[in-house]
């Protein structure tokens, strides 16, 4: 049987909102993602989390996030499309 994974078994539609421009940070791992969110310059530029590991960057604060990886050592992969 095949599952929607929008539209669940019991036929109700569940909400669904598509953002486009959207800056995340994706990390190797959970661990990572933490010790980001903990940090109080950077945790604050973070909106959510969206996995374990991908967190949802706060609009225009990309330059300040790249710049607080930087000075903890990380060096950011900045990918556009």
């Amino acid at each position: 049987m095949f599952t929607d994974p929008v539209r669940p078994a019991g036929g109700t539609r569940l909400p669904v909102k598509l953002h486009r421009r959207v800056c995340l940070v994706q990390t190797e791992d959970a661990l990572l993602a933490e010790e980001l969110l903990a940090r109080k310059k950077l945790g604050q530029d973070i909106v959510g989390r969206l996995t374990d590991c991908v967190l949802l960057v706060r609009p225009g604060r990309v330059e300040a996030v790249i710049q607080e990886l930087q000075k903890m050592g990380h060096t950011p992969q900045v990918v556009s499309r």
